[in-house]
């Protein structure tokens, strides 16, 4: 289902004004998504990730490999 913001809109301004109170209530209360079951926890994959690098959660070290790419032109080296 495509529909067009604009269709909707339009369709939701012909709506009786106690039905138009209703929508903008519901929206609010879901942040106008669907409500959807929440599966799992998130937090059971911090900390997942081995990168192999003993540093590589040193903020330092972090800031430094974004500045170096950052700079780079990231064009072929010859």
């Amino acid at each position: 289902m495509n529909l067009d913001l604009n269709t909707v809109l339009d369709a939701a301004m012909r709506l009786p004004l106690y039905q138009q109170k209703e929508l903008i209530t519901r929206l609010e209360q879901n942040g106008g998504r669907s409500p959807k079951k929440k599966t799992g926890d998130v937090r059971k994959f911090i900390g997942i990730f081995d990168s192999g690098d003993p540093r590589s959660a040193d903020n330092d070290k972090i800031d430094a490999d974004l500045a170096a790419s950052y700079l780079d032109t990231h064009e072929p080296k010859n």
